[in-house]
């Protein structure tokens, strides 16, 4: 019995060596989650009904101080009306125009609930700001309005009224439902405080002319998507070459493309230079009354974008023609906007042409963003400016919102198959 024991206490040191030495090859290894101190937040409970958690009509009939308008009407042009409206007595007729001079801002707002706190805390996930929209004269391809919550304590959050929430694929004289959920509002990075709303705001950008009536809170789901419409992950904003408009603009994310009367600027089928569709651009805003045309497209999602990796080698890309004749230049600036409104952009030049000259044929104009200058719509308003525009190191190529195409003076070309391309 005792040797028996010698002998096992001289193979357990050995079995478990071996132990140790094959458990690797036998057992597979979990990671393990260390605790990181935040307890997720808990979802809210769906609320039997709407009102038992906020007033949810928004815009039905009022017209007292719930409702207000921008003053100056340099830049929206605002009311209540009897003349057109969905349903009821009356709707909102609003129009505005960011490029006029001296607009950093154009919008409304809907103080509803008597501008009493509202909690939207619990709705978050169940429930979406439902509106009748219908253009006040013909054909809107986007809505470029940013809707934005506002708190008691200055917070703000924000959701951008993208087409993927229009019953249509576009804005024309026929009412129809708009929808966007809260959860597609931003609201973390100016801290909106949901428990203690204060109004809804709209911030209007480019120019339009549109009516709204009926707008309320509804419980939403969304719906399952198909594959096919199941929205792919954002590609690399910086992987070039990046499409900004063939047929259409990039993720629907253009604007500009509206008729008023000082610009017109509409996709055309006309003899496009690739695919089934360009656009027409015309413009005369030397009437008094018209500032400036404009156009402008975010090519990853109204995310800002960061160019420092590929700013020395990228360029901007199109194809240009006139409708007839030549010019040497064109009233054009093309150029990028960062989200402080700092604008890099040149004038076109029939130099950029492979023929030296703009002509009735299409031809592709490069430019490379290294030649891009400083110089926007605090030049164009005030020439006595110059001397204090922006300059370059202002503009913040880390935090670049969109390509614009600002129109002056008066026009009239065909533009298609805008993109950024690699120079290298």
């Amino acid at each position: 019995m005792t040797a028996r024991r010698s002998a096992l206490s001289l193979l357990a040191p050995a079995a478990l060596l071996v132990a140790v030495v094959m458990l690797p090859a036998c057992v597979q290894f979990q990671p393990a989650v260390l605790y990181s101190g935040v307890e997720p937040a808990p979802v809210p409970e769906r609320p039997r009904m709407l009102s038992l958690a906020v007033e949810p009509v928004v815009y039905e009939d009022q017209n007292d101080d719930t409702v207000w308008f921008q003053e100056d009407t340099n830049c929206t042009q605002g009311r209540v009306t009897q003349d057109v409206v969905y349903e009821g007595r009356r709707a909102v007729e609003v129009s505005w125009d960011r490029g006029a001079e001296g607009c950093d801002w154009a919008g409304l707002g809907f103080g509803w609930d008597g501008w009493a706190g509202k909690d939207l805390s619990q709705l978050l996930p169940y429930a979406a700001f439902e509106m009748q929209v219908r253009s006040k004269e013909g054909t809107m391809y986007g809505l470029p309005i940013v809707l934005t919550l506002e708190d008691y304590s200055g917070g703000m959050g924000f959701a951008y009224t993208d087409n993927k929430y229009f019953e249509r694929t576009f804005i024309d004289e026929e009412w129809q439902k708009v929808v966007v959920p809260l959860s597609a509002f931003d609201m973390d990075v100016e801290n909106l405080d949901a428990t203690n709303v204060k109004q809804l705001m709209m911030e209007l950008q480019g120019s339009g002319s549109i009516y709204l009536d009926d707008i309320q809170l509804v419980f939403y789901e969304a719906q399952e998507q198909e594959p096919w419409l199941v929205e792919a992950p954002r590609p690399s904003p910086t992987a070039l070459p990046i499409q900004l408009f063939d047929d259409a603009f990039i993720n629907s994310n253009g604007w500009g493309l509206v008729t008023d009367a000082c610009q017109s600027i509409e996709p055309t089928q006309a003899n496009p230079s690739t695919g089934s569709t360009a656009l027409h651009l015309q413009w005369d805003v030397r009437p008094e009354g018209c500032y400036e045309a404009a156009m402008g497209v975010s090519w990853d999602r109204w995310y800002p974008v960061n160019l420092t990796p590929i700013f020395q080698r990228a360029a901007v890309q199109f194809d240009i023609r006139l409708p007839s004749g030549t010019a040497s230049s064109l009233p054009i600036r093309v150029g990028l906007e960062d989200y402080s409104r700092q604008f890099l952009g040149a004038t076109l030049d029939g130099r950029s042409t492979p023929s030296g000259q703009f002509t009735a044929e299409w031809q592709t104009v490069t430019i490379p963003l290294s030649d891009l200058r400083p110089g926007g719509r605090q030049l164009a308003a005030s020439p006595a400016t110059v001397g204090g525009a922006p300059t370059r190191g202002e503009f913040d190529v880390s935090n670049v919102k969109q390509l614009v195409f600002f129109m002056d003076e008066q026009g009239d070309v065909f533009i298609d198959n805008v993109r950024l391309v690699d120079t290298y």
